[in-house]
């Protein structure tokens, strides 16, 4: 079985499992980017997961921000239109992948990312119909404002892991955490992770990241 993930909708990149076997299904993880950065960040991210039989789909966020791009806009403009226009992008992936790979189903994909990645990545999860893989969210921005009232499909049905750095002097944990408990308040499957760290990615995240989407693959 041989499937070569593309997209029209973004620049990406495919990083095909090298260990697939002919099963009836193949995993893959849908990874966004923060905010002035590009999908080239996490070639060496999905290296480190180093997860058996897990493909990857790389995305670059639609709008150029200085060297790199954007999910949204940060204040003082509106991030509004920007999240609802990249959580409809998103969403739109998602359906592309199902539709043109019959080894794949809505349950064989995970989305996740990193900062603005993780807002646009649970945003369109507040929204989606389908059971998902897992959702992976990294020292995600969750707006009070936007928290669902009651939970979607998707976030009825699929695992979330949330992990933040304690020393994050960009986006507040506190905020972050109250996002989570809100929807496991709802209902909703999600765990929490704090890390001695600022706004980034450190190993002992990685580590948990794979032991968890080990557990579901």
């Amino acid at each position: 079985m041989k499937t070569d993930l593309k997209t029209q909708l973004l620049d990406s990149f495919y990083l095909p499992a090298s260990d697939i076997t002919p099963t009836s299904s193949q995993k893959v993880m849908i990874i966004l980017h923060g905010l002035g950065d590009s999908l080239e960040s996490y070639k060496v991210f999905t290296q480190e997961i180093n997860v058996t039989g897990l493909s990857y789909l790389l995305l670059n966020a639609p709008k150029k921000y200085y060297f790199g791009y954007s999910w949204y806009d940060i204040p003082p403009n509106n991030p509004v239109p920007g999240i609802e226009n990249s959580v409809r992008v998103l969403t739109k992936i998602i359906d592309e992948i199902v539709t043109n790979n019959e080894h794949i189903d809505y349950s064989d994909i995970f989305i996740g990312g990193f900062s603005q990645g993780g807002c646009v990545s649970l945003e369109t999860a507040y929204q989606l119909d389908h059971k998902l893989g897992g959702i992976i969210l990294m020292s995600p921005r969750i707006y009070p404002e936007r928290r669902p009232r009651e939970l979607s499909t998707c976030l009825k049905e699929t695992d979330i892991v949330c992990a933040h750095g304690s020393l994050d002097p960009v986006i507040d944990i506190n905020q972050t955490k109250a996002g989570i408990e809100h929807l496991v308040a709802l209902g909703a499957n999600a765990q929490f992770h704090a890390y001695e760290m600022e706004h980034e990615i450190d190993i002992d995240e990685v580590i948990q990241l794979r032991n968890w989407l080990n557990e579901r693959l």
